[in-house]
């Protein structure tokens, strides 16, 4: 199963999330969040992700100038783009996948919490529905250590996203969880 590491914001996140085997690591630009990366902070993570490693990009309604600037000073592997399109898409020179997070309820999100379980197996069942139509599909949003095999088995998406599930807190992934994480999906 892949894994993608999303919002790293340091370095060392990086170099772990790829000895544990991640296929892709992603950094945030998205200004208002708590993941956010300057582009120069963004480069010292892209330096600590390996090649043969997909380094991703993670934009909301972007302007074309920030990220043709980002794409080219970080040589990214690939683009996640989100906001006002019905889906979030990635767009590499090797694949085209889609990706499914479930919703938050405006509470949750105001109360910084995921989804709910009923909101993360409606999206799980929207990806197994996906991949049996021969969609890429990545499951994102609400994986944990303790959901991870679960996800995997009831999804049987083409990679799995996790990004809050293995931190201690925003932007700082735990590594004990990271290993947990891995060690769940394998």
């Amino acid at each position: 199963m892949r894994i993608k590491v999303c919002g790293v914001t340091r370095s060392r996140d990086a170099t772990l999330a790829a000895k544990l085997g991640a296929w892709a690591v992603g950094m945030i630009f998205v200004p208002d969040t708590p993941r956010y990366l300057s582009l120069a902070r963004a480069k010292r993570v892209r330096a600590a992700i390996p090649k043969g490693v997909l380094a991703v990009g993670v934009f909301r309604n972007p302007n074309l100038d920030d990220l043709s600037r980002a794409i080219d000073e970080l040589d990214l592997d690939a683009v996640q783009l989100y906001g006002d399109t019905p889906s979030i898409h990635v767009f590499s020179s090797r694949t085209k996948l889609r990706f499914i997070e479930p919703k938050r309820s405006d509470a949750d999100r105001r109360a910084g919490r995921g989804p709910s379980e009923n909101a993360r197996l409606k999206a799980w069942k929207t990806a197994a529905s996906l991949k049996r139509r021969g969609k890429r599909v990545v499951l994102a949003g609400g994986l944990t250590p303790g959901n991870a095999a679960e996800a995997a088995s009831a999804a049987k998406p083409w990679a799995l996203d996790v990004s809050s599930g293995v931190e201690r807190k925003s932007g700082i992934k735990d590594a004990a969880l990271l290993r947990a994480f891995f060690a769940a999906v394998r």
